[in-house]
């Protein structure tokens, strides 16, 4: 995107995540969608970027709350598998769908936002992890299809507390690792993962796509 002006960036979801990515994005106004229907996400978008008066950014948190939920994965149905899974999947690539169109004039980036716990695997938290997974390979698949047009498309990976309680987190955190992340801790939005997510929408960051940044502070190193 051109760097004469502040971006336009557009957030999805409406957890304590996305809301804090709201607040730090300077700019950044939340997309009015409960990601039940492509129709839905469609109109959503729309109106978002007419109230913008176009977008160089668009930024993907939106998670189910059934995958924040602790669940033995061998006793899930396959209504709440459906549910939170399934649907995670299909809101992120409605999603993808209808933001090519609008970020192909500014040449923008699109960044998915995930955590670790993918890449990683997490007991009682298979679901989340699925989904996370999922999303990355969307990510690249996307970035590959429309670097033609000069549309970024990255994943930034954060630490569990980022969706997660505290407490849930850390236990999820000492799963994975003997020692405390490289940084001291798993970071917070407004100083440590929102400067990255913007820094991705840069003219400087252009040639970047379809690549995962693990944002967790030196939590999880196996990528």
């Amino acid at each position: 995107m051109t760097q004469t002006r502040a971006p336009r960036t557009i957030v999805t979801g409406t957890g304590q995540l996305a809301l804090d990515l709201v607040d730090a994005l300077d700019g950044a106004v939340p997309l009015q969608c409960g990601f039940t229907t492509e129709a839905e996400v469609s109109a959503a978008m729309d109106r978002a970027v007419r109230e913008l008066g176009g977008v160089d950014q668009i930024v993907h948190a939106w998670l189910p709350g059934a995958l924040l939920e602790r669940a033995d994965l061998a006793v899930v149905d396959e209504t709440t598998w459906a549910t939170a899974c399934e649907g995670a999947m299909e809101a992120a690539w409605w999603l993808a769908r209808h933001a090519r169109a609008p970020l192909a004039p500014t040449r923008g980036s699109l960044v998915f936002v995930v955590p670790t716990v993918g890449m990683a695997g997490s007991a009682g938290y298979a679901m989340l992890a699925a989904v996370a997974e999922g999303i990355r390979v969307l990510a690249k698949g996307c970035g590959r299809q429309w670097g033609a047009d000069g549309v970024t498309v990255n994943t930034v990976a954060v630490a569990p507390h980022a969706v997660l309680e505290t407490e849930i987190a850390d236990g999820l955190q000492r799963a994975v690792s003997l020692s405390q992340p490289a940084m001291g801790g798993p970071g917070s939005l407004d100083h440590d993962i929102a400067p990255l997510i913007r820094l991705l929408g840069h003219d400087d960051a252009h040639f970047l796509t379809s690549a995962t940044l693990v944002a967790d502070g030196g939590l999880w190193m196996g990528l």
